[in-house]
């Protein structure tokens, strides 16, 4: 068991049948629970970010008889369709494709584009579920 040194500990007497507040704590502990939470981004923040997602060409495109897996952006993000294909981030890009040639062999389509020709993720997310990526929740409204 490890010894705890408590000469420089502050001691809060507790008293079960009374609950303490925030305002009962000394000064220096209520200053580290008094966290300012950033503000929601304005609707305009929030489109202008999803139109930079959309924007972004994606490189490699993974498919298994002709459903998209994943996509590889020319910026280093990788997205995967499906929990059952996660895996691990700090693979290398021939790992995860090594990964995905293992799981489905013969069927797997790996398809390479240069950024100026390949689709951007707002047409791969379009040819997976019929629309651009959109914000999951509307939480601005």
């Amino acid at each position: 068991m490890t010894s705890i040194n408590i000469n420089d500990a502050i001691a809060i007497p507790l008293n079960p049948k009374n609950r303490l507040s925030k305002n009962d704590l000394p000064t220096e502990i209520r200053e580290q629970l008094s966290i300012k939470l950033p503000s929601l981004p304005t609707p305009e923040e929030r489109q202008a970010q999803i139109d930079y997602q959309n924007s972004i060409p994606q490189t490699t495109v993974i498919e298994n008889n002709g459903e998209i897996l994943a996509a590889f952006g020319d910026n280093g993000w990788k997205t995967v369709f499906s929990n059952n294909d996660v895996f691990g981030q700090n693979l290398s890009e021939a790992e995860i494709l090594n990964t995905f040639k293992n799981k489905y062999g013969g069927s797997l389509s790996i398809r390479k584009y240069s950024p100026e020709n390949a689709p951007t993720m707002g047409e791969i997310h379009e040819m997976k579920y019929g629309r651009p990526l959109t914000p999951k929740v509307d939480y601005l409204v």
